[in-house]
């Protein structure tokens, strides 16, 4: 292949797309082993599982008959029951508000679902020992005592004599305790099975097993293998969302990359017009020269393929220890066949179908061209590609508002938006060779007017060519619209649930039971009052069919109700959308009750679908004594700093009920919305290092390209300096009117989406000015360092 070094960028474009392709297969691969590593010790040396359906128990006479059984080695019963936690300063642990579990240690070692990382099992009561993942968290290590809540409420200490790795029990991963039988009985007061499990004698039928076990009752009775079959499910499960996301950004770097490809061999070709008219000329056919195109981009794509997958392995590295950060588990890189097959296949296919047209563009050189400087570009391939972008704009825009008008529930409003995006993203995409141009000399009429002659030069180079400044910049296009979108999303939404929680809870905590089905006793509200806390409000809560009726102390003044009128949320699932002064009928244990409509506020949503007055409430729940909630507000002036502790002093005595801080809720929601776009900007950075090589490859082609125009210049006067100048500007113009293309559609398509996902509440949108800026420059910043070699090459000759 004839002057190799000028495809060596093109290679390295399609190696990191390869690279991200053959990651993803490899981390979907590594994931899965890992997450079905950690469920089957669940299902570890089982024959035989039988699993209690929804909340029931099993019986012992349940484990007696395995145990009997004469298909069984061995069998063990797993119970399971609710047993909060505290940590260090007397807080109860939980894991997505729910509070964990106690465990019994088991009698067969080999059927345990856990395994001891430390220390030993408890043997006696008053020892226990804790998961591996909870220790951490709260800082506790063998030797160490700490608090449990029993079933009475009351505080007990037991000392930790081991840690364990625990598959959370039944998928949950919230806190594990492990004691033992005797002592979870006592801690607990519950009794029977969640799951009886057997270990199988050598040559027995496991499925005749399975039916004895299962023959009259309403239980589970699974074989071993169908066991692991459905916690494999459960596993892979986690992963699908994580992976889709994953291959989406996967699918955008192979999209950059073939962009890379067809601007390349357009630009090769183009260099290479008399020396195909040439061959031509001495007897080439078209089918010749077309095949001789395509075997030079197969040999580019089968060279940047085998690369690409070799760096898959350290990408699915990355992404293993990135996935960790969301609580999934990392284990060693697995590999297996169909990423080291579907990689260089992809890179193989890709390069060769990016080729194509330039390959086509090719072969249709007459031999006359020899004579001439270029292929005209026809009338009629303009007039398709106005006609193809006004379609594509056409379909985008219907589905864009069909998205933002709410057709559907939210998800499908999002995903007609999306679509609709796409679809607009398609047509700006065809007509940026139209657009670039003026977009150039607009960018570039400051420079000119500072920098002078070389600035003036830059953008006229940089617009002389509209096609290929097009391709290269929407390389870059794609990939900032794609970190704007996201940014602006998450920006927009983060904002509107700040709104919306200051306007639904207009309070610094909020009291809840841990337990589900539970409620907060009555004296929890007065209690706190006393300590001090001007607002202390119970809510109450009833039912009437399919609707959840609340009432709000009056006396806090959050949100006063009138006897025989109500409140209700701006929307209701339930309910529905109910105009002022429209009528409501209510009914409860055979007493009814009807309330007309005063107000439709947005903050009645977490008091319930119907907010009544407390007489109302009274009258319609009169057995409604406990709160479902408290809402608390501290004295003006107090910082949440100085008034927690005084809550959790007030709550020692109600170790059950949990306290959600609404100032850690809005750090905890920041934060994870930060760390989304930080995840999402890392994955794009794949799609952004392959837009800056693809405009290091443009400029790089063009100079050898412009050889005899760089000489001129320089005979008329251009020093090294300013045609070095002059190279770094176009590339700088190039990097900027990708990025701003792409950060004004990005944020254009990211409050539409955040529009549409949030339906009657209308969203606040906030742009991440600085992270977009961060963005912009960091591609323009990126596109100069790549040229810099073109310049320096250009500057010598």
């Amino acid at each position: 292949m004839r002057s190799t070094r000028r495809f060596i960028p093109t290679l390295v474009a399609v190696a990191l797309a390869v690279a991200f392709v053959a990651g993803t297969l490899i981390y979907r691969d590594t994931a899965e082993a890992a997450l079905y590593d950690e469920y089957a010790r669940a299902a570890r040396n089982v024959g035989v599982a039988v699993t209690a359906r929804g909340d029931t128990r099993l019986p012992p006479s349940t484990l007696d008959a395995l145990r009997t059984d004469p298909g069984v080695d061995g069998a063990d019963g797993r119970r399971a029951e609710r047993l909060p936690l505290l940590d260090r300063r007397g807080r109860l642990v939980t894991d997505l508000g729910e509070p964990g579990f106690g465990i019994n240690t088991g009698t067969v070692a080999a059927l345990r679902p856990f395994d001891v990382t430390s220390g030993r099992l408890p043997q006696a009561g008053g020892e226990a020992a804790l998961d591996t993942r909870t220790a951490g968290r709260i800082g506790v290590a063998v030797g160490d005592a700490v608090t449990v809540v029993d079933a009475q409420e009351q505080r007990q200490q037991v000392r930790v004599v081991g840690l364990v790795d625990v598959t959370g029990f039944q998928g949950r991963r919230a806190s594990t305790v492990v004691v033992t039988d005797s002592e979870l009985t006592r801690l607990t007061g519950g009794s029977g099975y969640r799951e009886v499990v057997a270990a199988l004698r050598p040559g027995a039928d496991a499925k005749a097993v399975r039916d004895r076990a299962g023959a009259g009752s309403p239980a589970l009775a699974r074989t071993g293998e169908q066991f692991r079959k459905d916690l494999a499910k459960e596993a892979s499960g986690q992963l699908s969302g994580l992976l889709v996301g994953i291959g989406l950004f996967a699918l955008v770097a192979v999209l950059v990359a073939a962009f890379v490809i067809v601007n390349t061999f357009t630009i090769v070709m183009a260099q290479r017009l008399r020396e195909t008219a040439l061959l031509r000329c001495v007897g080439a056919g078209r089918g010749q020269v077309f095949r001789m195109v395509l075997v030079e981009a197969a040999k580019v794509g089968l060279a940047g393929s085998v690369l690409g997958t070799g760096l898959g392995v350290l990408v699915a590295f990355s992404l293993s220890r990135l996935s960790s950060l969301v609580g999934l588990p990392a284990g060693d890189v697995v590999l297996t066949p169909l990423p080291l097959l579907a990689g260089p296949l992809l890179g193989l296919l890709v390069t060769v179908g990016a080729a194509v047209a330039p390959a086509l563009r090719a072969a249709r050189v007459r031999p006359m061209a020899a004579l001439r400087a270029a292929v005209p570009e026809s009338g009629a391939f303009r007039r398709l590609t106005l006609v193809l972008a006004a379609l594509a704009a056409l379909g985008g825009t219907v589905l864009t508002v069909a998205g933002v008008r709410g057709t559907g529930g939210a998800l499908q409003a999002m995903v007609l938006v999306m679509v609709g995006g796409i679809g607009n993203f398609l047509a700006l995409l065809l007509l940026t060779p139209r657009l670039v141009g003026p977009v150039v000399r607009g960018l570039g009429w400051l420079p000119g007017r500072v920098f002078g002659v070389p600035a003036k030069m830059a953008a006229a180079n940089a617009s002389r060519n509209p096609g290929r400044t097009a391709a290269t910049t929407a390389t870059l296009l794609i990939g900032v619209a794609l970190m704007a979108g996201g940014g602006t999303v998450a920006a927009t939404v983060n904002r509107t649930a700040e709104q919306q929680l200051n306007i639904a809870f207009p309070v610094d905590y909020i009291l809840t039971p841990s337990v589900p089905g539970e409620l907060v006793p009555s004296a929890v509200a007065g209690e706190v009052r006393a300590a001090g806390f001007p607002i202390a409000a119970p809510v109450r809560q009833g039912r009437s069919g399919d609707l959840l009726v609340g009432t709000l102390d009056p006396a806090a003044g959050l949100m006063p109700v009138r006897p025989g009128t109500a409140v209700v949320p701006a929307a209701s699932d339930v309910l529905g959308a109910r105009a002022v002064g429209s009528r409501i009928d209510l009914v409860a244990g055979g007493r009814q009750l009807s309330v007309t409509v005063a107000e439709v506020a947005q903050s009645a949503s977490f008091v319930g679908d119907v907010v009544l007055a407390e007489a109302d409430f009274a009258a319609l729940f009169p057995d409604v004594h406990d709160d479902a909630m408290v809402l608390v507000k501290a004295a003006p002036g107090r910082a949440a700093a100085q008034t927690r502790p005084e809550l959790d002093a007030v709550l020692a005595g109600h170790p059950l009920v949990q306290v959600a801080d609404l100032a850690e809720v809005r750090d905890e929601r920041s934060a994870t919305i930060d760390q989304i776009v930080a995840i999402i900007a890392a994955l794009l950075g794949f799609a952004l290092v392959i837009a800056v090589i693809g405009i290091g490859n443009t400029l790089s082609l063009s100079v050898l390209e412009r050889a005899q125009e760089t000489a001129l210049v320089r005979a008329l006067g251009l020093t090294r300096g300013q045609l070095r100048g002059m190279l770094l500007t176009e590339a700088l113009l190039m990097a900027l009117t990708g990025a701003l293309g792409g950060v004004a559609f990005g944020v254009l398509y990211g409050w539409l989406t955040a529009t549409a996902g949030f339906g009657a509440i209308h969203p606040l949108l906030r742009v991440p000015v600085g992270q977009l800026a961060a963005f912009v420059a960091l591609a323009a910043l990126a596109a100069v360092l790549a040229a810099v070699l073109p310049a320096r090459r250009a500057a010598r000759a």
